[in-house]
């Protein structure tokens, strides 16, 4: 690590403290055959380093002159002299028994320069394809950090797992296991299609407990739902053909279809799934979205009925259905249902998964369950978008399901999401009964509310934001379709404690409000009624005495 100049990361223990790369000597070129000096040389590449402002100014250390010299192969009085200029122009300052940093605030007509020559550069948008400009998703800067470096804050979005329940002693345990047995195997390129005692013991659960008829060679294993999604849109989908998808339903279904350019045709919800309707042959869609063992986010379940019909329809319009098997591991009044996949006889359903919420979210591991002819074509696609997954995590993750875990985990999971569920929903009737009617639906990881007074609206979105408990309105997922306001809360990542006290905050925030009026200046809009709403208020709403 020598021959650099390094920034601290702000360890406490000196031995273990890791500095990073503010300057790499190799790329330091000296000229003796120049007419100026080595030292003048020497002081104006580090100079000019600093001035860019790409480095932690605050805390950087310089390496010693001998350091340097050796590194540079000049003499140690030629770095001195280089130094000393700079610790004159305040570049760098001295610290007694430490050594040589970078100063804390560098010259100001310097910095000042680099502020107006980046914002002439960034004076014009630049020119981006249309692909980008299709899709729905408008957030810009830190909106689009979603992840979270601690604990989630109490905000009851769904789709969020218990991340602080999954075993990683276990994990962690077998990730050496197969290290220890495979080695440098797993640090080489790996198959696009996944690795192969992955793929078979996917197949082995999916045809023990999903229901499903399929085989290793159908599987592809891809980096989570999204590009599960994208792969088989860009495999399917050519620019403006027609693709359809549930409304209300998942968000970023709708930017994979805009994305590749499809023609988006949302499909209303009834009571036994996704409607067929009708649809001439020219609008025919080449790819159908769905979401079967639990509609996100209504939680209804296709009926076997409305299955087949959608096999059917799939088969006599040269069509595929993408199901997308959400939280059909957590059913909460019996065994899973058999998937949409497992009747499909015509080879026309792609089945998707991913671990995302049955483990942890940065795993990064899903699958694609494909007909026979459709399997070569998504592990091109899948190649092509970054070859494979991590091959360390997929050898973990196949010893962690042949193992045991994997079904260990899922069973004590879904008793903790139960006991959640429970007490969120007296909870709920507690803090916010007066207000809504809470659906409750016999699966999943979230909850409809739906407010009983639509003037109450503007008054719970502005306590959202004042309270940061930001539960989803029901509007944000529709494409066409029209519904009473509601609000979608999820609860499988918080503790009762936070449960309770998120519901209590979000409560008193509303009373606050409605008691000043406040609700009235709020910048959010209502959204309009459909007089069809009446047919999807919930049969089995917690109504409030």
């Amino acid at each position: 690590m020598t021959g650099a100049i390094y920034g601290r990361t702000g360890s406490s223990v000196p031995k273990q403290r890791r500095r990073r790369l503010v300057m790499s000597f190799e790329m330091v070129r000296l000229d003796r055959a120049s007419s100026e000096p080595l030292y003048q040389q020497l002081y104006r590449q580090i100079r000019e380093e600093l001035e860019s402002g790409s480095f932690d100014s605050s805390a950087s250390r310089v390496p010693s002159s001998r350091v340097v010299a050796m590194t540079l192969r000049i003499s140690r009085p030629t770095v001195n002299q280089a130094f000393s200029k700079l610790l004159a122009e305040g570049y760098l300052q001295a610290r007694k028994r430490s050594g040589i940093f970078v100063a804390d605030h560098l010259p100001a007509t310097f910095l000042k320069a680099a502020r107006l020559t980046t914002t002439a550069r960034t004076e014009h948008s630049p020119r981006v394809a249309r692909r980008v400009s299709r899709m729905t998703d408008c957030r810009s800067g830190r909106q689009l950090d979603v992840g979270m470096a601690g604990p989630p804050s109490v905000i009851f979005v769904a789709g969020l797992p218990a991340v602080d329940e999954f075993p990683i002693a276990v994990w962690e345990r077998l990730r050496e296991q197969v290290l220890a047995k495979k080695g440098a195997h797993l640090l080489r390129y790996a198959s696009s299609r996944g690795d192969i005692e992955l793929r078979k013991a996917i197949a082995a659960y999916l045809c023990d407990f999903r229901g499903a008829n399929c085989q290793p060679e159908q599987i592809v294993v891809v980096g989570g739902m999204q590009q599960a999604m994208l792969a088989c849109a860009l495999a399917l989908i050519n620019e403006r053909e027609v693709g359809w998808i549930e409304d209300p339903g998942f968000h970023q279904a709708r930017n994979v279809f805009a994305f590749v350019g499809a023609k988006i045709v949302p499909r209303p919800i009834d009571r036994e799934g996704l409607v067929i309707g009708k649809c001439s042959r020219q609008n025919s869609p080449r790819l159908i979205f769905v979401t079967p063992s639990h509609q996100f986010p209504f939680g209804v379940t296709m009926s076997l009925k409305r299955r087949k019909a959608l096999i059917e329809f799939a088969e006599s319009r040269d069509g595929y259905i993408l199901e997308d098997d959400y939280n059909s591991e957590f059913r909460f009044d019996g065994p899973p249902l058999p998937c949409l996949q497992g009747l499909d006889n015509a080879g026309r359903v792609i089945y998707a998964g991913t671990m995302s919420k049955i483990l942890y979210p940065s795993l990064r591991l899903g699958f694609l369950v494909a007909p026979p002819k459709l399997v070569d074509t998504l592990v091109k696609v899948r190649a092509v978008m970054d070859q494979h997954s991590p091959a360390i995590d997929q050898a973990t993750l196949a010893r962690f399901i042949t193992e045991g875990f994997f079904l260990s985990h899922v069973k004590r999971i879904r008793e903790l999401y139960a006991q959640r569920r429970v007490f969120f929903i007296e909870q709920f009737q507690k803090w916010l009964g007066d207000y809504f009617d809470l659906e409750v639906t016999p699966a999943g990881l979230h909850f409809i509310a739906w407010l009983q007074r639509k003037e109450d609206l503007p008054f719970f979105m502005h306590a959202c934001e004042k309270t940061g408990v930001r539960p989803r309105p029901l509007s944000f997922f529709c494409i066409k379709a029209q519904f009473d306001p509601a609000f979608v809360f999820g609860f499988a990542a918080w503790s009762q404690a936070q449960i309770e006290q998120g519901l209590a905050k979000l409560a008193s925030a509303v009373k606050q409000l409605k008691q000043r009026g406040a609700g009235n200046g709020s910048s959010f809009q209502i959204h309009p009624f459909s007089p069809a709403t009446s047919s999807y208020w919930p049969s089995t709403a917690l109504r409030s005495n």
